[in-house]
């Protein structure tokens, strides 16, 4: 009896008849009304439903490729088929892109022209063994034997401009001309002309002025380990290098790593630009130090 009461006020609530007004809010005057009984709003929403869901129907099956602009469609199978088909794509474009610039390079090398690692896009990994084989390449070649000249002219130069030094200055230097410079291979962090050169009594920078590129690459890979902004010299940067090597790089204008970060070879750094006077030309401050002595970079890098 209970539930036979319950639901006919259910039913008897669903025919209730109410009627709804739209009325002007300026001067409350009646535009429409219309009665409805909960049951007829039921039955409105369902056929709405039911008819959206029609159409939605018609609309997927006429026109199939509406389906990928579906939320939810393109992370099914066939979505992860053409991700997976578009990953593969970039990945061959950009290996026959690093291809065709490693055929460019060898043709370069094979003519004899002057080339660097740093120019070629190679992977980050590979950046270092590709430096290797570009330098071996050229061990033989009339650039690196003249490169040998200089650098024996440079150090005869050096041990006359030294015999005055006292004892201990002496002892350090021959000390640093001993080091076998073909164990060792830098890249030259600008190519220019020398206007200062290198005296470990009154200066140990020597100042550059570049051929065309102010850019500064990383002679060495190492770390970042000062940057910092003087009057003097502009924006300044060091780098630790293995073996204890060290580079400071002067005079530059902007700086794009920070410290702590990990430089490979021939690596851009920063460039040049910072003009203390006016009338001055752009040049680069560069030191180089091993074990804390300041040491001649013409008896290591050709500029």
């Amino acid at each position: 009896m209970e539930e036979k009461q319950i639901k006919r006020k259910i039913l008897k609530r669903l025919k209730n008849r109410y009627r709804l007004f739209v009325i002007n809010e300026v001067n409350f005057q009646e535009k429409a009304s219309i009665s409805l009984t909960p049951f007829n709003v039921l039955l409105i929403a369902s056929a709405g439903l039911l008819l959206f869901s029609l159409i939605s129907w018609g609309i997927f099956t006429l026109f199939p490729g509406v389906k990928n602009y579906s939320p939810g469609y393109s992370e099914g199978f066939d979505g992860k088929m053409k991700n997976e088909v578009f990953n593969k794509l970039s990945k061959l474009e950009s290996e026959l892109y690093i291809n065709q610039k490693r055929e460019l390079a060898l043709k370069q090398i094979i003519n004899g022209n002057e080339i660097t690692a740093f120019d070629i896009p190679y992977k980050s990994e590979k950046s270092r063994k590709v430096e290797l084989a570009i330098n071996e390449t050229k061990a033989d070649g009339s650039r690196v034997q003249d490169a040998d000249q200089k650098i024996k002219k440079a150090q005869k130069e050096e041990s006359k401009e030294n015999i005055q030094k006292p004892s201990n200055e002496n002892i350090e230097f021959e000390q640093m001309t001993e080091i076998p410079t073909r164990n060792y291979l830098f890249f030259s962090p600008v190519k220019g002309q020398i206007t200062k050169d290198f005296n470990a009594r009154t200066s140990t920078t020597i100042e550059i002025m570049p051929n065309s590129d102010e850019s500064v690459k990383a002679v060495m890979d190492g770390t970042i380990v000062f940057k910092g902004w003087t009057p003097q010299f502009g924006y300044v940067t060091s780098i630790q290098h293995s073996n204890n090597w060290l580079s400071t790089y002067k005079f530059n204008i902007s700086l794009f790593k920070e410290v702590g970060d990990f430089v490979s070879s021939g690596e851009t750094i920063g460039m040049i630009g910072y003009i203390l006077q006016k009338g001055e030309t752009k040049k680069l401050g560069f030191e180089l130090w091993k074990n804390g002595i300041a040491v001649n970079p013409k008896n290591f890098i050709v500029f």
